[in-house]
């Protein structure tokens, strides 16, 4: 009788329980409704020259992909087609915050190994700061995410060629939303061959699935790499030619740092939730490993398969420049799944006030480390909304639409201003991306620049240009500091000096003793 109440109570919290996870997931996002990342900027530039019908370009006549997500480039033209730029950005606004309502949902009602569930630990996903302001950045993780969680849950299903369809157009969604999800195309057939190879009785349906899998999976992404080569000339996106120069030791050490900083930083405030979740991930991961059965094989094997594969990703890449942890965001919903797993089995006995203690720790955790986030990125838009956005508008109102400008911030300035841009980082010129160095160090980049005869150039400064100096001294010892190492070389240039002036300055963030300022310089030809 006390197990049937007890089945009971648990059957009438859970709704309440998703119900207040999605409240509170909704009041913590409100702080991030008006953030964009200044990269998402460049993915609305493409898609709103694709909505007008010049292409998915960045400039007009330049054909370069530098995006890195075709799907979400392709969804984000559609109300840039048909609403105004404002409305437009909205919608797209809200369409994020749906999506990860909906993998709330899913995560909530992502079935067990063995029977259906309703899971009380999405709670904790739907207040964890990672998870909250990646859901809001104008970036692609949320829809990349909901593929993912539809793709968890297709594995579920028994295999046929129904199965093998569904799955292999999802994996085929995640790789044109994000390209490193190309292994996925082996590893999850080799999971489901793995789970299901010592079932006789299914070999056919087996077959059946492999087959669709791959006429899906592979067909879609073999014809997207033939669009990619035959209009880009390429056969991989611009910005891997452009980022992936150096050592990859050195790319992984910078990998390993950024998991490092996901893992204990918050910042300012511990991520206890994540600990928590991977202690009770192991623990139900270690219990359910005895089981040889293929429906858990397929449960465990995908649940695990998605964390590697985001951990991988990021050590591989050297982590994300932009966002916060923007290529390990994705790995907290199946973590999530895992942890709710590893709770209920511990859910007997004394081990119930274990959970309960460990829920209420990592929540004080989530929202107090929230507050951190909120600050911070708040202060990040501030500083987009009167620099990079007053600067793109700005130079519609100065100078004429065809005028050429050469900057290293290539996503509000361009976006607001419509003018040709040459990006001095390359990831939306293909001749920087191509050359030899380093990235955002090569040593033929400014020559080139000035070789295409720039109107105007915007340079990232650590200090105020114009200082103030004493009465009398002359203006031209003003100083640039430049953020980068490509500021700095297009500042030496001797053409620099030469035929540019400084025209006006835009704070991001001032200078100060604990932070270098954040300024946007801008230089037109004398």
């Amino acid at each position: 009788m006390q197990a049937a109440n007890r089945i009971k109570a648990s059957a009438a919290l859970s709704p309440a329980n998703f119900a207040f996870a999605c409240l509170l997931f909704a009041w913590f996002w409100s702080d991030y409704r008006a953030y964009w990342l200044d990269d998402a900027y460049i993915t609305f530039r493409y898609s709103q020259h694709f909505a007008q019908g010049m292409g998915a370009v960045y400039n007009v006549g330049e054909r370069v992909e530098g995006y890195t997500s075709f799907l979400w480039m392709l969804l984000c033209a559609a109300p840039l087609a048909v609403l105004s730029t404002g409305t437009a950005l909205v919608t797209l606004k809200a369409s994020s915050f749906a999506a990860s309502l909906w993998i709330l949902f899913r995560v909530w009602t992502f079935p067990g190994p063995a029977a259906q569930v309703r899971r009380h630990w999405v709670l904790i996903l739907a207040t964890q700061p990672v998870f909250i302001l990646n859901s809001g950045d104008g970036m692609e993780t949320p829809l990349f995410v909901v593929l993912m969680v539809e793709c968890l849950l297709a594995l579920q299903a028994d295999p046929d060629r129904r199965g093998g369809v569904k799955v292999g157009l999802l994996v085929a969604g995640m790789s044109l939303t994000r390209p490193e999800s190309l292994p996925l195309l082996v590893a999850i057939p080799a999971l489901v061959l793995l789970a299901d190879r010592r079932d006789a009785t299914r070999a056919g349906q087996l077959k059946d699935w492999m087959r669709a899998f791959v006429l899906c999976g592979v067909g879609v992404v073999l014809l997207h790499e033939l669009f990619r080569w035959g209009y880009y000339g390429d056969p991989l996106p611009n910005t891997y030619y452009a980022k992936a120069t150096g050592s990859q030791l050195d790319r992984i050490a910078s990998g390993a740092r950024d998991v490092s900083q996901f893992l204990f930083e918050n910042p300012w405030r511990a991520p206890v939730a994540i600990w928590v979740c991977i202690g009770l991930a192991s623990f139900a991961t270690l219990r359910l490993a005895q089981a040889r059965d293929p429906r858990t094989t397929r449960w465990l094997g995908g649940l695990w398969l998605m964390i590697a594969f985001r951990l991988s990703f990021d050590l591989w890449s050297g982590s994300d420049a932009m966002g916060r942890h923007r290529f390990l965001a994705p790995l907290l919903v199946p973590l999530a799944i895992l942890a709710d797993e590893g709770a209920r089995s511990l859910w007997k006995g004394p081990g119930r006030a274990v959970v309960v203690g460990l829920a209420v720790l990592c929540l004080y955790f989530n929202i107090t480390g929230h507050s951190n986030h909120a600050w911070s990125i708040g202060e990040y838009r501030k500083g987009l909304e009167r620099a990079h956005i007053e600067l793109g508008t700005w130079l519609t109102e100065k100078y004429p639409a065809e005028t050429v400008i050469s900057v290293s911030d290539a996503g509000a300035i361009p976006f607001y201003s419509g003018m040709t841009t040459i990006d001095m980082w390359g990831l939306n010129d293909r001749t920087i991306a191509h050359m030899p160095g380093e990235y955002g160090m090569k040593d033929a980049m400014p020559d080139y620049v000035f070789g295409r005869d720039p109107d105007v150039i915007v340079l990232w400064n650590q200090v105020p240009f114009l200082e103030a100096l004493p009465e009398g001294r002359d203006h031209r010892k003003a100083r640039v500091v430049g953020g980068s190492q490509l500021d700095v070389m297009i500042a030496k240039h001797p053409q620099f000096g030469s035929d540019y002036r400084f025209a006006r300055e835009f704070v991001f963030r001032k200078h100060g003793p604990e932070f270098p300022g954040y300024y946007l310089d801008v230089f037109e030809k004398k």
